[in-house]
């Protein structure tokens, strides 16, 4: 599990460490460096990914689509190359990457860089699953995987494959830890009713093999007397949330799941339950990165750390905002959490809106 993560002229950020969790949250305003932080992940899986040798890094592809390199150097570099390091208790692996050529798709990886293909953090890298914030929601068909060297519980990027994940694993058990408290049967197609009940309640779904093609038909309704219906009939918050569920309750133990606003098209409710659902993923051995903006899935990870389904140390907050000071990076602060879910800290901007606008409406700022 990576415990540490470290950016050097990427993007955004001139010079960062970011200590990673069982559970990390990055939150905080726009543009202030949250996804360059989940990209600097997704470059080194793309790496682990796509070149066995570890040469280069394609800059553009399945994870992340990132244009040239004069795109992702930063702009007040003082040399013209990236670095980025990975670590876990034990381990340490850091890629050095030429950004001498501006308008090159991709990164040429330095011989200094001690991240080679044999190194264990990149099998670790290479297993990645990432859930961007777009996601293919409404359609009624879903296509199988086609990459050769298949990620496990890989739903694809837009959770393209998660129909067809689900389909092939319905009657699989799931780790009892990742088991909702209120179904005794493991088998997954259960587990998933049953946490997605949790979101939308008396929600179900249902999948079968197109005939003689290589797509998979997705179904779903919201109550046990409801006929199944297509995706675009039921809406988008849980089309949008399928993948999330389907992921997590198959990862294995170990490998590194990655989500872009959990919360996107979900009711409040839903919000605070997709977080604490991740709460118990992450408490079953599954690395979990969200980006998210919304306080709901933050409190759903409080609760789980009050209900302790998770402990407080193996969550770490980043909340990012811009620095006052020009070219330089953007200023993170990391408040902790105490085992009844509350934090050491708010600073300004984090998750405050709601108070401040209240303030206002009731006379008080």
């Amino acid at each position: 599990m990576l415990t540490e993560l470290f950016i050097e002229n990427f993007k955004c950020l001139k010079k960062q460490w970011l200590p990673l969790a069982p559970l990390t949250l990055l939150t905080g305003f726009n543009a202030a460096g949250k996804s360059t932080a989940i990209q600097s992940l997704l470059l080194g899986a793309q790496m682990a990914q796509r070149n066995n040798q570890c040469q280069t890094v394609p800059l553009n592809g399945n994870l992340v689509k990132l244009g040239t390199v004069g795109d992702v150097l930063c702009h007040n570099a003082d040399e013209r190359e990236i670095r980025l390091e990975y670590s876990t208790e034990d381990l340490h692996g850091q890629v050095i990457l030429d950004a001498s050529e501006r308008a090159k798709t991709s990164l040429q990886v330095k011989p200094a860089s001690t991240l080679t293909s044999e190194h264990p953090i990149v099998s670790m890298l290479s297993n990645i699953i990432y859930i961007s914030a777009t996601r293919i929601g409404t359609s009624d068909v879903f296509p199988f995987p086609y990459d050769d060297s298949l990620v496990f519980a890989d739903v694809g990027d837009c959770g393209q494959f998660a129909p067809w994940w689900f389909h092939e694993y319905s009657d699989e058990e799931i780790d009892i830890k990742k088991a909702h408290p209120q179904e005794s049967a493991l088998v997954m197609r259960r587990q998933f009713n049953a946490w997605a009940n949790e979101i939308f309640p008396g929600s179900e779904a249902n999948t079968e093999r197109v005939e003689r093609t290589s797509l998979v038909r997705l179904e779903m309704r919201t109550g046990l007397q409801q006929q199944w219906k297509r995706p675009a009939n039921i809406g988008y918050g849980l089309t949008y949330a399928f993948p999330i569920i389907v992921a997590g309750l198959l990862a294995k133990k170990g490998q590194l799941l990655v989500i872009d606003s959990p919360e996107a098209h979900l009711h409040p409710q839903g919000q605070s339950r997709i977080g604490y659902f991740l709460g118990v993923i992450a408490a079953a051995g599954v690395q979990v990165v969200v980006e998210t903006h919304s306080d709901h899935v933050l409190n759903g990870i409080r609760l789980a750390v009050a209900k302790h389904i998770i402990q407080p140390d193996k969550v770490a907050i980043h909340f990012f905002s811009s620095s006052d000071t020009p070219n330089t990076s953007p200023h993170i602060t990391s408040p902790s959490m105490d085992k009844k879910g509350s934090l050491s800290e708010w600073p300004d901007g984090f998750f405050d809106q709601t108070d401040k606008d209240l303030a206002i409406l009731s006379g008080w700022a």
